[in-house]
């Protein structure tokens, strides 16, 4: 179980402080996926690299089984991290393109001091799809898929329980996306594993979360069952990003009325007083403009920030 409670992280620049995430909370029951979405900018990313203690929080904490993250010493980190890992959005950037994909995948045990076996490394590959034969190749000599696969396999040799996506699938072919889509999906089945999975694909996070937060300038503003959202959109901001998903269908597409937002996103380092969407929304109230809305849950396991609900 990871549960969140209330964290922050604020940067210091030369223009101000950048409140990149401001208060946000929420637990992922194990075995389960959480997917994050939001535009580009709102803290998706810097909330996964807070979740494994990449950075370190402003204030606020994060639970592991209970255990806070933030208050284990150095040789206690180290030996956490076989607990969580991270597959990274480029499957290039994020490999060392001057060591073998054996290298790569033994790595982690290198670094914790863990007999490796080379019948440990065939398995791995054999778990994400990949021909052991390869295993001596250098990463400019995979597709984009093999890299990503590799990247996978990195971050399971361990035998972790927690795996932060940071938008795993961003930088593929879309054939390709579903195809490691369905392999995060029985990797979960097998190892019981725990996701947190960013995307700006909404149609891959109805397909593999559980539940699902929608981010906005460092907040979450809705939160709920995977179905429940879809179906049953309240905060403006959530409508306006599922009405942008493309439908199958060109009759329909052609025929049904997107929400088109007008207006630009507040900077973080001087966010509005009250809600952060309100110079965007087309409902906003001047008790929006004043006052920030609460998470509340409006009805059971859908949380939602709005005044107007």
């Amino acid at each position: 179980m990871i549960t969140v409670k209330n964290l922050k992280k604020h940067f210091s620049t030369s223009k101000g402080l950048l409140r990149a995430v401001d208060g946000v909370s929420f637990d992922i029951p194990e075995g389960q996926t959480l997917g994050l979405v939001g535009e580009s900018g709102c803290g998706k990313s810097t909330l996964g690299r807070l979740l494994l203690r990449l950075y370190e929080p402003t204030a606020g904490q994060v639970q592991f089984d209970g255990n806070d993250i933030f208050s284990l010493s150095p040789d206690e980190l180290k030996k956490w991290r076989q607990e969580a890992q991270m597959i990274f959005q480029d499957p290039y950037a994020s490999l060392n393109p001057r060591m073998t994909a054996e290298d790569i995948i033994a790595e982690p045990l290198k670094i914790h001091r863990i007999d490796i076996d080379p019948g440990t490394i065939a398995k791995s590959f054999q778990q994400v799809s990949l021909n052991p034969h390869h295993r001596c190749r250098y990463p400019h000599e995979f597709s984009g898929g093999q890299r990503q696969r590799i990247g996978i396999a990195r971050a399971l040799i361990l035998n972790p329980r927690f795996l932060v996506c940071d938008e795993p699938i961003a930088a593929l072919d879309v054939s390709v996306q579903a195809q490691i889509v369905n392999l995060l999906k029985d990797l979960q089945k097998q190892m019981n594993l725990t996701y947190l999975f960013i995307s700006h694909d909404l149609r891959m996070v109805r397909y593999i979360a559980d539940e699902v937060a929608v981010m906005y300038l460092g907040k979450i503003v809705e939160k709920a069952p995977t179905e429940m959202l879809f179906k049953n959109p309240l905060h403006p901001y959530t409508q306006a990003l599922l009405s942008a998903i493309p439908l199958p269908d060109p009759v329909a597409e052609k025929k049904r009325k997107r929400i088109v937002l007008t207006g630009e996103v507040p900077s973080p380092l001087q966010p509005p007083k009250g809600c952060g969407f309100c110079s965007r929304c087309p409902n906003a109230k001047d008790l929006c403009k004043d006052t920030a809305p609460p998470l509340k849950e409006v009805e059971p396991g859908h949380f939602v920030s709005c005044h107007l609900i």
